[in-house]
């Protein structure tokens, strides 16, 4: 394992192949020794405690000190000749670090792959921390863990883990393939979404009130039983119902209803089961907000949506328009036949979730559909009020798509489908072309969002349901009849 305190001169070839054999070595120890205890905490979630035995951290320690006696040379001594009491002292801090990273996350893996378990996303792990017991992520438990020389060490976690079922067959599914109609009002509101795709959110500077679909930028203050949780200043919201810090705000839209700018409004809420601070779940808590800015969506005119076509009048734009959707035809009719592959998945697949789905599991199901909805053009403002709408009141959404989540991935793992840097590019590339951004911008975007990865497995699910359509009985259907619209007979209507 490389020691950031060592000279460079270090990492040769020789010393890095050390290191890795140190690496498995500790792995190999740590599966035969470490020890756990595991229990149910509620449906696919549990809890581990972990004991590192002092034996193989102090084994560890001892072999990282000579390597690197042997290896370094310090001022007044040979090389390998320093006394090992002047290299654990000059070395101890790295050594204890590089040790501690490695322990925590092998010793982990050892424990789940001991007790055959299948887990879904990085586990928390329990620290407390100024008198307070939470849950927290690798990077803050491991700044306020201390891995002792002289004696076991233990953690306590939490994870959710994956469900275990059988896949149905793959083969020969029966698919109806749909005609797929392209008319006026198909076009019309193609016209209108890409106004809103091209418009932006401008502040509201006249002092008016804020109305539905409207965006807020507010400093947030969460209390518990008049303490001080946490804070955070410039948070953007929308008036209506989400969660925040994973708690769930129902009325959040009554609240806000015609906030100003400078106005403060609080909103009560209820710690969730699964809240980092174990001591405050299940406890009554308030949001207070003090709102900075008002943002409202301006889409672009349609005479400017025209004029960025370079269509002469409105016949033209919607012919332009018409054309393009054409070229689109064929990859909605297999969309279409994939959304029965999901639904034919879904029926054939036994699979059980928790009752209360965690805010993990919402957020898992939340990047999916952002994808989807970014895959597809909606708009922006569109994708925000519908990320809402799955955190706090789309349950039956949210569970569809974790099914869909955990029976793809199965799908992948059989049929052994992967993915490669080009083909997300090439994606990222498609959804810039849709939004009319530069490449850069989206993916640094999706990057910062946390849904690269998202976007690859979406991709890789992709291409399971073009094999399995590959293989299935397509059978031609006509489509429904429906009335056309004009976007002037809509108006009318109107």
């Amino acid at each position: 394992m490389a020691i950031p305190g060592l000279a460079q001169a270090v990492e040769t070839p020789e010393s890095m192949e050390r290191a890795e054999r140190e690496v498995e070595r500790l792995k190999q120890s740590l599966k035969e020794k470490v020890r756990s205890e595991v229990k149910d905490i509620g449906t696919l979630r549990k809890e581990m405690v972990v004991t590192v035995p002092v034996e193989v951290i102090g084994e560890h320690f001892s072999h990282n000190y000579d390597e690197i006696r042997g290896d370094v040379a310090l001022p007044g001594f040979r090389k390998g000749r320093a006394p090992k009491k002047l290299i654990r002292r000059r070395f101890s801090s790295d050594v204890r670090n590089s040790l501690k990273t490695s322990i925590i996350g092998q010793s982990f893996l050892s424990a789940v792959e001991n007790n055959s378990l299948q887990v879904l996303g990085d586990p928390l792990f329990r620290i407390t921390k100024d008198d307070q017991v939470k849950l927290v992520e690798f990077a803050e438990a491991f700044a306020a863990f201390d891995l002792p020389e002289d004696k076991d060490f233990a953690y306590t976690c939490e994870f959710e883990i994956k469900p275990t079922f059988e896949l149905p067959e793959l083969k020969g599914i029966e698919i109806k393939s749909p005609q797929v109609t392209i008319d006026a009002e198909t076009v019309a509101a193609h016209i209108e979404r890409q106004t809103k795709i091209r418009g932006r959110f401008e502040p509201v500077t006249d002092g008016g009130a804020a109305v539905e679909d409207d965006m807020l930028i507010a400093d947030v203050a969460l209390k518990s039983e008049g303490q001080d949780v946490k804070s955070e200043a410039n948070v953007q919201l929308g008036i209506r119902p989400t969660r925040l810090d994973g708690i769930p705000l129902m009325n959040l839209g009554e609240v806000m209803a015609g906030v100003k700018v400078g106005d403060s409004r609080s909103c009560e809420c209820t710690f969730p089961d699964d809240y980092e601070r174990i001591d405050l779940r299940g406890k009554p808590g308030t949001f207070e907000f003090k709102v900075n800015e008002i943002k409202r969506l301006i889409p672009i005119t349609a005479e400017q949506y025209r004029e960025q076509m370079g269509a002469a009048d409105e016949a033209e734009l919607d012919k332009f328009v018409m054309e393009e959707l054409e070229a689109e035809r064929d990859r909605l009719v297999v969309q279409a036949k994939k959304q029965q592959v999901l639904d034919y998945l879904l029926s054939k697949v036994e699979l059980t979730l928790p009752e209360r789905l965690s805010a993990r599991h919402t957020d898992r199901a939340v990047m999916r559909r952002v994808i989807e909805m970014q895959q597809s053009g909606v708009p922006a403002g569109d994708i925000e009020r519908q990320i809402d709408e799955l955190r706090t009141g789309a349950a039956a959404e949210v569970a569809r798509s974790l099914k869909l989540e955990f029976i793809l991935e199965k799908v992948a793992e059989k049929l052994e489908v992967g993915v490669t840097i080009e083909e997300v590019n090439t994606e990222v590339a498609r959804i810039a072309r849709i939004y009319n951004q530069r490449f850069d911008r989206v993916r640094d975007d999706l990057h910062a969002r946390g849904l690269l990865p998202q976007l690859a497995e979406q991709i890789r699910q992709d291409k399971c349901l073009s094999i399995i359509l590959r293989d299935a009985k397509i059978t031609e259907v006509a489509a429904e009849a429906k009335p056309a619209k004009t976007r002037k007979s809509k108006k009318k209507a109107e």
